[in-house]
Order: structure tokens, then sequence, then C-alpha cells
């Protein structure tokens, strides 16, 4: 993964998946909120729209430091909170201050 010059990681973490694999998961702030691309979609979801939004990424399960799978919240809470209560990674998570 890799960070556009106008992103930053905000939050850090790990969490142990199938409660052995220590994985890593990062919150990183950005100002667009990228869309779809997909013409089908309505514009609303299909454009890139300039607002604050923060990128969840979930480590890899087999290598350390990939990221390859993720989601977006509108707040740094709303993404932590994703997170939290995601199944079987939130009971798990631990976040590095």
């Amino acid at each position: 993964m890799l960070l556009q010059a106008d992103q930053e990681i905000v939050k850090t973490g790990t969490f142990l998946y199938d409660g052995l694999v220590t994985c890593d998961v990062i919150i990183v702030r950005g100002p667009v909120l990228f869309g779809s691309g997909d013409a089908e979609d309505p514009p609303e979801l299909a454009e890139d729209r300039e607002q604050e939004t923060f990128y969840i990424w979930y480590g890899s399960t087999t290598a350390r430091g990939h990221f390859n799978a993720g989601g977006a919240r509108t707040t740094l809470a709303e993404a932590m909170k994703v997170v939290e209560e995601a199944p079987g990674i939130g009971s798990a998570v631990r976040w590095i201050d």
C-alpha cells in the first residue's frame, strides 16, 4: 500500500487472526472520498469528491506489511468503531498510541 502525498496514517494497531496470527490494521486520513468509477452507479457513488475521509486497511494474514482489505468512513471515531466491531477482529484489536 502506498500513501498519496496528501494522506497520513493517523492510527495503527494489531489484531490476532484466528487467535494465532498477528496482523496489522491502519487508518489513513485523506482529503478525497474516492468513488467507484462505475458508470452504472449514481454520480454520488461513482465520482470522487473532496471530503475528509478515513480509510481502514487490514493487513494480510500471510505477509506482514501488506494490506489487502479495507473500507472508508467520514470520521476517525467511526473508522475505529468499524474495526472494533468487525467479526473475528474487533475483540482482538490493540491500538498503538
